[in-house]
C-alpha cells in the first residue's frame, strides 16, 4: 500500500492499487470495526466483491487493489455503489 497509488472515493472508501506483473487483478478489501458490527462488514465486503466481479476487465491487467471501506459504504445500494466505483476502477494506470 505505501509503493501503491492511493484514490479516494468520495466518504465511501479509499482505494490503493498497484501492478503485480501477473497478468490478472488480486483484490483486498479491509473492513475495520468503526464500520459496524460482523453483519455490516459482511455486507461491506460482499457488495466491493460484486463491483470489483463486474469491472475486473475495466482496468489495465495485472492490477493488485485494496479497498479500505468507510462507514457510508453499507447503507448504500448495490447499484449506486457501482456507478460511483466504476469510474476510479477504469482510470488505474
Amino acid at each position: 500500500m505505501a509503493e501503491g497509488r492511493k484514490q479516494r472515493v468520495e466518504d465511501l472508501c479509499t482505494l490503493f492499487y498497484l501492478p503485480n506483473g501477473l497478468g490478472h487483478h488480486r483484490l483486498g478489501i479491509i473492513a475495520s470495526r468503526k464500520i459496524g458490527n460482523a453483519v455490516a462488514r459482511n455486507r461491506a465486503k460482499r457488495k466491493i466483491r460484486e463491483v470489483f466481479r463486474h469491472h475486473k476487465q475495466a482496468g489495465p491487467a495485472g492490477m493488485d487493489v485494496v479497498v479500505v471501506s468507510g462507514r457510508n459504504l453499507v447503507p448504500l445500494p448495490c447499484t449506486k455503489l457501482e456507478s460511483k466505483l466504476s469510474k476510479p476502477l477504469r482510470r488505474m494506470k
